[in-house]
C-alpha cells in the first residue's frame, strides 16, 4: 500500500450531533464532511455517516480514523480505534491552523469550553 493514497477520517459524536470529516493526507484536501442529529443513536448515526462517506475514499486507500467528542469513547473502544478527548482535539486542531489564536471557545449541545493558549 506504499504507493496509495491515505485518507483521516476523524468521527466526533457530541451531545446532540455526530460530525465526520475526510481528509487527504499529504495535501489535507477535505473531501467529506457533514454532521447530523444522532437522536441518542449514536452507534447508528457513525455508520450512517461512515457509509456516505466512504464513496470519497478510493479503493485501495489506506484510512486511518480517530474518534472525538462526549459520546465517543464507547464506540473508539468498540472499534479499536483511537479516541482524542475533544478539548486535547481542538486545542491541536487551533495550534496548527490557527498558530497566532490566543482563545478557543467552542459551544456544545450541553456546555461550553474556552482554551486560552500562550505564545511563545
Amino acid at each position: 500500500m506504499s504507493n496509495s493514497m491515505k485518507y483521516w477520517i476523524g468521527v466526533d459524536v457530541g451531545s446532540t450531533t455526530t460530525k465526520t470529516v475526510i481528509l487527504r493526507s499529504g495535501d489535507e484536501q477535505i473531501v467529506f464532511s457533514r454532521y447530523i442529529r444522532h437522536h441518542a443513536e449514536l452507534q447508528k448515526s457513525v455508520c450512517a455517516l461512515l457509509k456516505e462517506g466512504k464513496d470519497s475514499i478510493p479503493a485501495g486507500s489506506e484510512v486511518m480514523i480517530a474518534f472525538t467528542g462526549s459520546g465517543s469513547k464507547p464506540l473508539a473502544d468498540a472499534a479499536g480505534v483511537p479516541f482524542v478527548q475533544e478539548v486535547v482535539a481542538n486545542s491541536l486542531a487551533v495550534m496548527k491552523y490557527y498558530p497566532q489564536a490566543r482563545t478557543a471557545i467552542e459551544l456544545g449541545g450541553q456546555d461550553a469550553k474556552v482554551i486560552f493558549f500562550r505564545q511563545n
